[in-house]
């Protein structure tokens, strides 16, 4: 699954990249979790243009609070299906955490692109409102360079499927396929990680792996 992630890109690289105009300020975050607002591109289909929204990470409903959709089944089901067809987003991101269980130590690693690249969750995006939005990122079977981490991991679009993937032509297998080539690099952080309330830089910083002594249950 995906949890957490970190977006400190300025505004203006972010533009340059994704050939949109940002004129909003955006801070850096380095613990972006559940419930958060969120930076996210998706198409205006009336405009055929690409347009730049926050929205809150993790769709509510009387049952559940979904923040992510398994690719295997993000067409079929309910919760998910019309979202998938119609309005798909991008979520930039520098990096991502996941958390590797050794007994009872939670071992969290920080992945990133190697070339330090922004990286593009594919996400879907509700419209709850004119003032509301939401956004659940998708997840899928975790690549080579990840599954000895974690069994999963958000599905990364490359640059050149950005197009393909906001206006619905981009299918499952494909992007399955294209999430396979995105070449990541991983290392072990501080469990500081472990709670939203710490976010500075030192997160992303590589630490020594956590010993028994060490452990903090949280």
């Amino acid at each position: 699954m995906c949890g957490r992630y970190s977006l400190f890109s300025s505004s203006k690289s972010l533009s340059k990249e994704l050939g949109l105009s940002i004129d909003i300020d955006l801070k850096p975050s380095y613990n972006i979790g559940p419930s958060d607002s969120v930076l996210a591109v998706y198409l205006d289909k009336e405009k055929q243009k690409r347009m730049l929204t926050f929205a809150n990470w993790g769709l509510k409903t009387p049952q559940n609070f979904h923040i992510n959709s398994r690719i295997e089944t993000v067409d079929t089901s309910p919760r998910f299906r019309d979202a998938w067809q119609e309005n798909r987003s991008l979520i930039p991101a520098n990096g991502f955490y996941e958390w590797y269980q050794d007994g009872l130590i939670k071992q969290p690693y920080y992945i990133f692109h190697e070339e330090h690249k922004p990286i593009y969750f594919g996400g879907l995006d509700y419209i709850l409102s004119e003032e509301e939005r939401s956004a659940v990122i998708v997840t899928t079977e975790a690549n080579e360079r990840i599954k000895a981490i974690h069994s999963r991991m958000p599905l990364i679009i490359p640059l050149e499927h950005h197009e393909a993937w906001l206006n619905g032509e981009m299918s499952k297998e494909d992007a399955i396929q294209a999430n396979q080539t995105i070449k990541l690099e991983a290392h072990t952080v501080s469990n500081r990680v472990n709670k939203v309330i710490n976010n500075d830089t030192s997160l992303i910083e590589k630490k020594d792996p956590i010993k028994d002594d060490q452990l903090r249950l949280f």
